[in-house]
């Protein structure tokens, strides 16, 4: 009698740890917007979120290194108009442009489907509600215990209809797929890198010309700035340049169709987005 006593004292034990394992809080956790690497928790080789530099599909990796672009995102409050507590996750790679970390449609069956598969696609995160695609690069910030205390160390996916899906499912080697699932809430270890800071330039003195015909034209950019960028509601970038120390340009938009765009302002630590017209 002691000894089955014994065993299922231990087993017990052993259940509850276990348990406490799955749930226990991760040594770094997402607290405010920045440029994080985002990792396992608790694996003995800790894998990373990763840009596939091959297929570029989002992938698990083993660290890179030097705070590489491929796993370097950006995470920030999503652009309206989403709900409170939903968070864009973004990477700039150089030479390849902008990504948008986002629920892969393939994968979704639709509403109760937890079983999803997490990819990235091109462009910035989508602002308008009424596009197909909208709603799928939402993520919601949580903590493993739930939703008190600070900072978070879990991660909800957001799709149309479904909210109870998340990250549950531990790779096992580099190279898998990114899985969420309705089970077990999983600890991440969010990384920062940096903080994002605030634009260092006064949009207010910025002038982009609205509406526009065959010509967007922008004046009053200061010596910090280095890109200008047009997107489409979509989230894909459609025009671009280097600004180069310039204090205005001008951008030949007469190729683009009727519409509403995005122009993004981007300087070294900040950006800053304004809607404009095409007529």
């Amino acid at each position: 009698m002691k000894k089955i006593t014994i065993k299922i004292s231990a087993f017990l034990l052993l259940t509850m740890f276990g348990l406490q394992v799955q749930g226990q809080a991760c040594p770094e956790v997402y607290t405010d917007e920045g440029s994080y690497l985002i990792s396992t928790c608790g694996l003995t080789s800790e894998l990373y979120l990763t840009i596939d530099g091959t297929t570029g599909d989002l992938v698990w990796a083993e660290e890179i290194g030097s705070n590489n672009p491929t796993q370097l995102w950006t995470i920030q409050d999503h652009v309206t108009p989403s709900g409170t507590g939903f968070v864009q996750i973004t990477a700039n790679v150089p030479g390849a442009g902008d990504f948008t970390m986002s629920v892969d449609q393939t994968s979704f069956t639709g509403t109760g489907d937890k079983n999803i598969r997490i990819s990235v696609r091109a462009g910035l995160p989508i602002s308008d509600n009424t596009a197909s695609n909208y709603g799928y690069d939402q993520f919601q910030r949580r903590r493993t215990s739930g939703f008190g205390g600070p900072g978070n160390d879990a991660l909800f996916a957001k799709p149309p209809g479904e909210g109870g899906s998340r990250y549950g499912v531990t790779p096992s080697a580099a190279g898998e797929d990114v899985l969420f699932d309705g089970g077990g809430i999983d600890g991440l270890r969010f990384v920062l890198v940096e903080a994002l800071g605030a634009a260092d330039f006064d949009s207010s003195s910025i002038f982009i010309s609205n509406p526009v015909n065959d010509e967007l034209t922008i004046k009053g950019l200061s010596p910090n700035i280095k890109e200008v960028s047009v997107y489409s509601l979509l989230g894909n970038r459609v025009l671009s340049r280097k600004v180069d120390g310039r204090t205005s340009l001008s951008l030949d938009s007469s190729t683009l169709s009727n519409g509403m765009y995005l122009v993004k302002i981007a300087s070294d630590s900040g950006s800053f987005t304004k809607k404009i017209v095409k007529q």
